[in-house]
């Protein structure tokens, strides 16, 4: 009996073993494997230093055209070979001041419903009978001495092909304007990324990307304080008959970017240097935000990252954020419209961007990761 006892005892210590076997060395890597995106983003140091990206272990090859890392779990058992894009810097000159964007549209904006309703007040038209049209200009030489045209346009983020009637009333507009908070600069080209979303048209309430523009100095002159659901807003405007102080290169989903002048005012006031840390490293906890309340004076405000997503390619709302400053309740109800693009810093290094307000809970946010902003 004792003996039938002590065998039962050592099959149920080997099926225990081999079923531990199982999961750590076959089940695990496959779901590691299938989980692990083929492509990330580091910094040069990240990179460099074969940074641990929890809970595996990343180990660096150099080809010529190419960068890789191995992904390891426990260190030693390769999972998969993952593709590296380098950010273009360790370092950057951290925003939080406020910056006027005058955009231009990457196409033409419809500000009022068409008649035949063809074309709605939001809609983005980009192409007149296969011309591409980026200002009202062009879509008037498109349509000159024609009495329909077929027009390709996005609607709600949507794309749409309509039949176009010309001989009627086509209210456009080329250009958008708007203010949100600087984030970062490259201290190498002055480069800068700023706001972390799309632009908003203010009159349509349309989302639209740009093409180019020009970025002027702001006077900022009051708050409306968050009350219940409406959300607060810094009461900003752009000083348009002020000196440029940079260009826009595009705008998109994840913020706008460009070139600051050699003489911006903007890029004198932002004169702190900080390293970047890419989204392998932000982790729920204690962070600060960093923003301007009067347009002239940067500060930083306690918060606490909530949450993170596991995000293997680009998209929005990539952290829930808390403001815990009681200044900055105080004086805001909040998080407010005009804050889009305040810098997020935890452990001394910039990790993300506050995109937008919740508006049943005015003290939380979502923020955007910082290496999907940059890259």
């Amino acid at each position: 009996m004792k003996l039938k006892q002590s065998f039962r005892f050592l099959r149920g210590i080997l099926f225990s073993v081999i079923a531990f076997s199982v999961y750590a060395f076959l089940i695990v890597p496959f779901v590691h494997g299938i989980t692990t995106p083929d492509r990330i983003v580091l910094t040069p140091s990240e990179y460099a230093s074969r940074a641990d990206v929890s809970p595996e272990n990343l180990t660096s090859s150099d080809p010529e055209t190419e960068k890789y890392i191995t992904v390891k779990l426990l260190g030693f058992i390769p999972i998969k070979k993952v593709l590296v894009d380098i950010l273009p810097f360790d370092t950057i000159l951290v925003g939080g001041m406020p910056i006027g964007i005058m955009g231009q549209i990457d196409g033409v904006l419809v500000t009022a419903t068409t008649n035949d309703k063809t074309l709605q007040k939001g809609d983005v038209v980009h192409s007149v009978d296969g011309i591409s049209v980026q200002t009202c200009e062009d879509f008037l030489n498109a349509t000159n001495n024609k009495s329909q045209v077929n027009v390709v346009l996005t609607r709600n983020g949507t794309k749409l092909k309509r039949r176009l009637k010309v001989n009627q009333t086509i209210d456009l507009r080329d250009t958008t304007n708007g203010v949100g908070i600087l984030t970062f600069i490259n201290p190498e080209n002055n480069q800068f990324s700023a706001l972390g979303h799309q632009m908003t048209d203010f009159e349509t309430g349309a989302n639209v990307n740009l093409s180019g523009g020009e970025i002027r100095t702001v006077k900022t002159y009051g708050i409306i304080k968050t009350q219940g659901k409406q959300t607060g807003v810094l009461q900003s405007s752009i000083q348009q008959n002020t000196p440029t102080q940079g260009s826009i290169t595009q705008g998109t989903n994840f913020g706008v970017s460009g070139c600051l002048t050699a003489d911006s005012t903007i890029l004198k006031m932002c004169d702190t240097t900080m390293p970047v840390a890419t989204r392998y490293y932000v982790q729920p906890g204690k962070a600060t935000l960093r923003t301007s309340l009067d347009g002239t004076t940067i500060e930083e405000f306690d918060c606490e990252i909530l949450k993170t997503r596991y995000q293997n390619r680009r998209d929005d709302k990539s952290m829930v954020i808390r403001v815990t400053d009681e200044r900055l309740l105080d004086a805001t109800g909040g998080i407010v419209h005009g804050m889009s693009g305040s810098p997020i810093i935890q452990n001394g290094h910039l990790v993300g961007t506050l995109t937008h307000a919740m508006t049943h809970d005015p003290a939380k946010g979502y923020a955007l990761y910082i290496d999907f902003m940059t890259y």
